[in-house]
């Protein structure tokens, strides 16, 4: 078969996840739904190959959708459904025109394509039956014929939780216990893990799985970072220190996104991520009082 030419009445329609190549990165659960509709012509242009008039697709051809989940990986990032145009009752002879499209849907992280692709399907007369023969393809603003394909991206951000000790007594060798909990949504079931990174003093590096649904505990010394380099978009966090205004520090919280200027932030509040990239400073300060009585 040539490049956007089906000798059949099964139209194929294909989907990648064009920039999904990381095996850490978690696919949102998301469904991808592909209309196909009648287009209108004006009745009196002929196909030039076949002689064949150019008429309006005749209804009756089901949209259909791809799903993802978060088990999909890399090596299944493309996936395909057909078109079924047999079922078609089609009445005469002739060059069938339809325009198929992707649906725009809302799951965060993931860019639909707007493309839209003009389907001709060369309907022929066999054993008295009108029968699709053949289905060209082409990009409606592209006249070379290819075969559909529908692209789309998917966005990743990040989160850091870093550790700040200041005062003329705060111990910058003490570690300070924290818990970061991401909530399941209708996109990221519990269960699912996301990479993350403890950058500790000296640049030592350690690589850590958060869980969506279950608490994780860690600590973190002064000048120490969580980093979730490739956190999902959508998700929605709560950060805390359980240590928080102990042994006379003063505890407090700065929220910064992307290079914006930092903004007070309550530990344990819910935040849901976006493109931005979120950075908590927690600090705690402690100044030696003066000895009294």
């Amino acid at each position: 078969e040539t490049a956007g030419v089906v000798s059949s009445g099964q139209l194929t329609i294909k989907k990648s996840i064009t920039n999904f190549n990381d095996d850490t990165l978690l696919m949102p659960k998301a469904t991808f739904t592909f209309d196909v509709k009648p287009v209108d012509v004006t009745g009196e242009e002929k196909d030039t190959a076949s002689g064949l008039k150019i008429q309006k697709g005749i209804a009756g051809v089901a949209s259909q959708t791809i799903q993802y989940d978060n088990t999909d990986k890399p090596t299944n990032k493309e996936k395909a459904v057909n078109f079924d145009f047999s079922t078609v009752t089609f009445p005469n002879v002739g060059v069938y025109r339809y325009e198929v499209s992707e649906q725009a849907g809302d799951v965060k992280g993931i860019t639909y394509d707007s493309k839209k692709w003009t389907v001709d399907v060369y309907v022929v007369n066999e054993n008295n039956k009108f029968t699709p023969k053949y289905i060209v393809s082409k990009e409606t603003t592209d006249s070379s014929k290819k075969p559909i394909v529908f692209n789309n991206e998917l966005k990743t951000t990040s989160l850091t939780i870093k550790k700040e000790v200041t005062g003329n007594s705060g111990d910058k060798t003490s570690d300070f216990t924290f818990t970061l909990l991401l909530k399941e949504n209708t996109q990221f079931e519990t269960g699912q893990k996301v990479k993350a990174t403890k950058k500790k003093s000296g640049a030592e590096e350690e690589t850590v799985e958060v869980t969506i649904g279950k608490q994780y505990t860690f600590t973190l010394k002064d000048s120490e970072e969580l980093i979730l380099d490739k956190l999902p978009i959508g998700i929605t966090y709560q950060v805390d220190e359980t240590d928080k205004n102990k042994e006379q520090y003063e505890t407090s919280a700065k929220m910064t996104e992307d290079s914006k200027e930092a903004q007070d932030y309550t530990l344990n509040d819910l935040k849901t991520t976006d493109e931005t990239a979120d950075t908590i400073t927690v600090t705690n300060k402690r100044n030696l009082p003066i000895p009294t009585g």
